[in-house]
């Protein structure tokens, strides 16, 4: 007979790596505010966010792009000021670039903060079995609905999704694909409504709306194609 012995303390370590990030978490957080007690605001307020940005000059590129990477991580901070910010301060274009980078770089991060951590504790509860079965069913019918997630505005799971996307058996490079496909559009309109300073007109809209409706038909109807690359990828146990 197998002793469990292995997996308790398997899952005792699982433990102490979990309670070592949440401490990690909960220092960085507690640093930030005593450093920036205002910090909140800096995501809250657009005013606040652009002086922020502009205050560290040559460097205000990076500080942006740490901004974002920031809000990804720390789910439920906002991130749409941001991208207005990032329009404004360098223009659409390379707004959307910088913005880009940052919501790349977070999606990235969090991702595998999900996989390793999320994912590694749901093997030591979940049977091989179920795990494979649930690992079948997301690469076979959900590249979709995580594609759509990722394209709509206003996500209803927010930045929370990137963390759940670590838990699936879709392959980071697939993912970080989609990421950028289906962020690229709300990115670009974000900083093109902040380089403007004004809001999108009714026909603006429209044609945005329009270019996500063809993105999502066109993974729709390659859904089959796509799900065939990414089982290539895909080794299950």
């Amino acid at each position: 007979m197998i002793s469990p012995e292995p997996t308790k303390k398997k899952k005792l370590k699982a433990y102490g790596y979990i309670a070592t990030l949440i401490f990690l978490i909960a220092a960085v957080l507690i640093f930030l505010y005593l450093k920036y007690p205002n910090l909140l605001t800096i995501f809250t307020e657009q005013n606040k966010t652009r002086e922020f940005i502009v205050q560290h000059g040559v460097r205000a590129p990076f500080i942006l792009i740490g901004l974002q990477v920031f809000q990804i991580i720390f789910a439920p901070i906002p991130g749409h000021f941001i991208g207005f910010a990032a329009g404004y301060l360098f223009g659409a274009f390379k707004g959307t670039v910088y913005c880009l980078l940052g919501i790349l770089i977070g999606a990235s991060i969090t991702f595998w903060l999900g996989r390793i951590f999320g994912r590694g504790l749901l093997k030591l509860f979940i049977p091989e079995e179920s795990m494979q079965k649930f690992d079948n069913y997301v690469v076979r019918k959900g590249p979709f609905i995580v594609f759509i997630l990722l394209l709509i505005p206003f996500s209803p799971l927010g930045d929370i999704f990137y963390y759940l996307s670590g838990l699936t058996a879709i392959p980071f490079l697939i993912y970080i694909l989609m990421v950028l496909i289906a962020r690229l559009p709300n990115s670009y309109v974000n900083n093109l409504i902040g380089a403007k300073a004004l809001t999108f007109s009714a026909r603006e809209w429209v044609i945005f709306l329009s270019v996500l409706l063809v993105l999502g038909l066109i993974f729709y109807f390659n859904r089959k194609k796509i799900e065939g690359l990414i089982l290539r990828f895909v080794k299950f146990r």
